[in-house]
């Protein structure tokens, strides 16, 4: 596919995903997701209030030390006790929730039925939770890589410093596409486990500039926000402690509207490509 064509076919399948945005069923699994994540977020900021101490506060110190438990360097810790929460989110709750919202999706578009649509979703969850596990555990796997880069190059070198991250960037990029279909082939086509991770990568393979732009686009929007939770302990510094809660909830915030683009994107060339032929 010519490079021409491939921006046309992404820019085809974001604009049926915003499109989805004016029919609020669509919007459900991800205001479930965002919901679990701000009580989550809530639990973690109050953990020494008397009702929620007994598993505040035990998973405070699991997450990040007895140290974190403290003012200020909990605000510091903020954003790493909620990204390790996040990824237990992501694997039991996003996981369903985003088979569910691609059912709905799909029925828009003319393929399947969302009868059921949960019903559905939760059914398939032991394979879609193994899925994004495998997922997960290769995006941090690739993440620790950065630690293989000496940290005094890393603080003094700034080529080197933003080489990494935009490397590390197309890297997630890359492996976000190369499983990006997996969801719909489990929920739509009744995929098991390594069919759906084999026929994930013949779609990617196939629209492969497409497929990359549009999961690219999401992710382009989360960076900013994403190196400034990284980078809070300057960020901290200049402001006040507290802005850590802050940014962590603009996060989930575009972390809503960014999945709902990816999902609907993502549905959209799944639904097309099943459609013309694979």
């Amino acid at each position: 596919m010519q490079v021409g064509q491939s921006v046309k076919v992404a820019g085809w399948a974001w604009r049926g995903a915003f499109s989805m945005m004016l029919r609020p069923i669509t919007w459900v699994p991800f205001l479930l997701v965002t919901a679990v994540q701000f009580a989550v977020l809530a639990i973690l900021v109050f953990f020494d209030k008397p009702l929620i101490l007994p598993f505040g506060l035990p998973l405070v110190q699991r997450l990040a030390g007895e140290a974190a438990t403290h003012y200020p360097v909990f605000y510091y810790a903020l954003p790493t006790l909620f990204s390790r929460a996040n990824l237990v989110i992501g694997a039991l709750v996003a996981s369903i929730a985003g088979g569910t919202a691609t059912l709905l999706f799909a029925r828009f578009w003319g393929m399947g039925n969302s009868d059921g649509a949960w019903r559905r979703g939760f059914r398939a969850a032991p394979t879609l939770i193994p899925l994004t596990l495998l997922v997960i555990g290769i995006l941090y796997g690739i993440g620790a890589l950065v630690r293989l880069v000496p940290r005094d190059l890393m603080l003094t070198n700034a080529a080197v410093r933003w080489g990494t991250r935009g490397g590390m960037l197309a890297v997630f990029i890359i492996v976000q596409s190369l499983f990006g279909y997996t969801t719909a082939w489990v929920v739509l086509m009744g995929h098991r486990f390594l069919p759906a991770l084999r026929d994930s990568f013949k779609v990617t393979g196939i629209t492969l500039l497409p497929t990359l732009l549009v999961v690219a686009l999401p992710t382009a929007l989360l960076f900013p926000i994403s190196y400034a939770t990284s980078r809070i302990d300057l960020i901290a510094q200049k402001l006040r402690p507290e802005t850590t809660l802050a940014l962590v909830s603009v996060q989930i915030v575009m972390e809503l509207f960014c999945t709902f683009i990816l999902v609907g994107a993502l549905t959209r060339l799944f639904v097309w490509r099943m459609e013309v032929g694979r």
